[in-house]
């Protein structure tokens, strides 16, 4: 979506306002920009608006081959997504959603983890939105809607990489576990924002006022340190172990930004400027211990087809600066690097880094659609593995790969039109195959299922 004018921004913005006090029931998620602009940011396209152009929940499962009637039968099965702030979701907005979109969705088996229940704010359109799309496509599957901490740091600022931190050190210790946890909320890694502090005090700046501009933009520095981050990794690698699969949103600002270009004045520009001469990840979806779920949309302009799919304009991906490059995808990586052309100046990304994103799905509203979508759909094949007596997969990364290299299409299909650019000059240009666009590409339903929902196709080393 381009970066409108600050009036029209404002302008769309009330509009999503007057609408939802009235309605209760339009549901957008915003791009994060300066707090001083009173949250105008650019709205994402609507539930209803997505469905205006055939990207409804109907016609996304039959795109990805998933019967419209499955749904989950093992009273065992659980999915779960969690943010911090005002994290929550609208009982009302989700009844409408199932009233347009999926009425077979149970309202019974959607619950509050925590007495966090959530009120009007970002994280609160990021919660129903994460919720609408898990408990949609994980049809039948309990879901539990967390928010552990309603501190107002947490929402925008660095606040967020501690609550993050408590919530997963936490939650290994439960009894009862979700086989799935689906992640839409993040911001720059730690390393990304140590990289444009030193670069623009080099242009000139001083660190504190790069700091302070940077707290300044809504959700783009929410981690203290890069120690906070290796600790929150560390705490996803024992959530595998324990088996959970955990999904986390690519970013939508490609390679090169959070959200969008910074807006502000001189150091604004500045830090744009740094922004696209380097690869600039995001976290948590950069841990290796995640599986990373990027964006897609369909090809069309009035009319959809849904059977050509393209990247999503800022489906998130690149190389992590922090860690590196884990041994089941460094096969698939190298193919890419070695055989693809136009690529960004090598100094400018790590290429030994970890390679994000692994998969995606339709993220016409943004990757925080995409994560929970995937999410849903592993539910059900959790299900199915649960019913079979067989454990559920945990830690997904090297078993997705292996599929990937041995039965190639079969699982999910491929999409090689789009690039990771945004408004920069250079970014990573989608292909055949593994890619820092669309990771292995969208969906197939019978395919995933054979090479996830049993283990006999598949014998994969899991050791973490």
């Amino acid at each position: 979506m381009p970066f409108l004018p600050h009036l029209q921004r404002h302008l769309q913005r009330r509009f999503c306002q007057t609408l939802y006090a009235h309605l209760g029931r339009v549901e957008f998620v915003v791009h994060r920009g300066s707090k001083s602009e009173q949250q105008s940011s650019n709205p994402r396209l609507s539930s209803s608006s997505s469905s205006m152009g055939g990207y409804t929940v109907g016609n996304i499962k039959k795109a990805y081959g998933i019967p419209a009637d499955l749904k989950a039968s093992n009273a065992n099965s659980l999915q779960m997504v969690w943010g911090p702030g005002t994290f929550g979701y609208s009982i009302r907005q989700l009844q409408a959603f199932k009233d347009q979109q999926c009425p077979q969705l149970d309202m019974e088996k959607v619950k509050f983890d925590t007495g966090n229940h959530g009120h009007v704010g970002d994280n609160y359109m990021e919660g129903n939105l994460d919720t609408q799309m898990i408990s949609s496509f994980g049809l039948g599957v309990t879901t539990l809607v967390s928010n552990t901490n309603t501190s107002a740091s947490t929402e925008e600022g660095e606040g967020f990489g501690q609550a993050m931190l408590d919530f997963l050190t936490e939650l290994p210790s439960r009894s009862t576990l979700p086989q799935v946890l689906s992640l839409s909320l993040g911001s720059l890694s730690a390393y990304s924002c140590d990289l444009l502090i030193s670069e623009g005090i080099k242009a000139g700046h001083t660190e504190k006022e790069i700091r302070e501009f940077l707290q300044s933009q809504r959700q783009v520095c929410m981690f203290l340190n890069r120690d906070q981050v290796r600790r929150i990794n560390t705490a996803f690698q024992l959530l595998g172990l324990r088996g959970v699969s955990v999904f986390g949103s690519s970013g939508d600002g490609g390679s090169h930004f959070s959200f969008q270009p910074f807006s502000g004045g001189a150091i604004a520009d500045t830090l744009n400027k740094i922004s696209c001469a380097y690869a600039i990840p995001v976290f948590p979806t950069t841990s290796p211990y995640i599986t990373s779920v990027g964006g897609t949309a369909w090809s069309g302009v009035l009319f959809k087809d849904s059977s050509k799919p393209i990247a999503w304009s800022g489906s998130g991906g690149g190389f992590s600066w922090e860690f590196g490059a884990p041994s089941h995808q460094k096969e698939a990586v190298s193919a890419y690097l070695q055989g693809t052309s136009d690529l960004p100046p090598s100094s400018s990304f790590n290429a030994s880094g970890r390679a994000y994103p692994d998969i995606s799905a339709v993220a016409v509203e943004g990757t925080s659609q995409s994560s929970p979508m995937v999410a849903g759909i592993f539910s059900l094949v959790m299900d199915h593995r649960l019913n079979a007596g067989l454990p559920p997969l945990g830690f997904l990364g090297p078993r997705l790969y292996q599929v990937m290299a041995r039965s190639p299409g079969e699982a999910f299909e491929s999409v090689t039109s789009g690039n990771t650019k945004t408004s920069c000059e250079t970014g990573f240009p989608a292909g055949q195959g593994w890619d820092p666009v669309t990771g292995w590409g969208r969906p197939k339903w019978p395919g995933l299922l054979a090479h996830f929902g049993s283990d006999e196709a598949t014998a994969v080393n899991i050791a973490v």
